[in-house]
């Protein structure tokens, strides 16, 4: 049960900032994909995908942004966000990697209220506050940490 004052997070969109070269998008439930515009929103359950000379930068929520990079294919399966006043009072993000890379900068200032995931077919890699990047290769994943802790945890196999 919330508490009355509790502020609960509503969700929302993410928002394109950059694309260079070739990124395409399905709206969710849809498998027919067009070309990604730089000021587009992505509705949950959207799906991105760059070709091998494409980039894009997306804002999933304020404070927080991704660059999926060449040869990626990414699910949007959870975004939300709230307020209270001028203070975060919860950000989540929840993606899914199945190819390629996706580099992500985290608010470092809202690491107690920040719950932000990749998971790629492997596992899971999550962080608070941080710079981090997930690739998925091969059908095998990898993790790297630029700052900040992310906690990696695999599902059926290991990663």
């Amino acid at each position: 049960m919330a508490f009355a004052g509790a502020m609960q997070a509503a969700p929302v969109k993410a928002t394109v900032k950059s694309v260079s070269g070739t990124v395409e998008f399905a709206p969710p439930g849809s498998t027919s994909f067009s070309a990604l515009q730089k000021g587009q929103e992505l509705a949950i359950g959207s799906t991105v995908r760059t070709g091998d000379d494409g980039k894009t930068v997306i804002v999933t929520t304020p404070g927080t942004a991704i660059e999926v990079g060449n040869g990626s294919n990414l699910k949007i399966n959870d975004l939300a966000y709230a307020k209270s006043g001028s203070t975060v009072t919860q950000q989540k993000a929840h993606l899914e990697l199945t190819s390629g890379v996706v580099s992500a900068l985290i608010d470092h200032n809202t690491p107690k209220v920040t719950d932000f995931s990749i998971q790629t077919p492997q596992g899971a890699a999550a962080a608070r506050g941080t710079f981090y990047a997930v690739y998925v290769i091969n059908g095998k994943t990898y993790v790297g940490v630029k700052n900040g802790k992310v906690g990696a945890m695999a599902s059926g196999g290991g990663i």
